[in-house]
């Protein structure tokens, strides 16, 4: 029997292949939600479907929003435009920007989420130490991570 990810073949091919990643997954790219003051900051979240981590950065900037407005906007670090993103962030998501600089990986406290939005707003926000650059690391080490896998091009 064949795998449930399998792809039946066309006719005329004599195997089952594995269907390629972007064509099991949605891409999530776009507008999360929209502030209705055009001034206020905007949040980038780098992403991809089924990141649970992704989901919990969401929920708490949701949480803030009412607080601080923002704007937030996905980019799927799998989809084939966002090919410099997935090379640096690939290991890291999610990874969030604010007003287009690095900000944050991983995990976001909503004091720390009010205190970078308040900061945007003032004017005085400044990109933080610590983005990661996957494809850097690559480079210097010569190999993926252990587990890691690389990304698949489409057939």
């Amino acid at each position: 029997r064949a795998s449930p990810l399998a792809v039946r073949p066309t006719i005329g091919a004599s195997r089952w292949s594995r269907a390629a990643p972007s064509q099991l997954f949605a891409s999530v790219s776009g507008p999360v939600y929209t502030a209705d003051d055009e001034a206020a900051p905007t949040v980038t979240l780098f992403t991809k479907e089924g990141c649970t981590l992704c989901d919990k950065v969401k929920d708490t900037l949701r949480e803030v929003s009412s607080d601080i407005p923002h704007s937030m906007v996905a980019v799927d670090i799998t989809d084939d435009e966002n090919e410099k993103w997935f090379g640096m962030y690939k290991y890291d998501i999610p990874v969030l920007h604010l007003n287009g600089v690095y900000w944050a990986k991983h995990r976001l406290e909503a004091a720390d989420a009010t205190a970078a939005l308040q900061a945007a707003l003032d004017g005085s926000f400044e990109a933080q130490k610590g983005e990661p650059n996957a494809a850097k690391f690559e480079k210097e080490k010569g190999a993926t991570p252990k587990g890691a896998t690389p990304k698949k091009k489409k057939m």
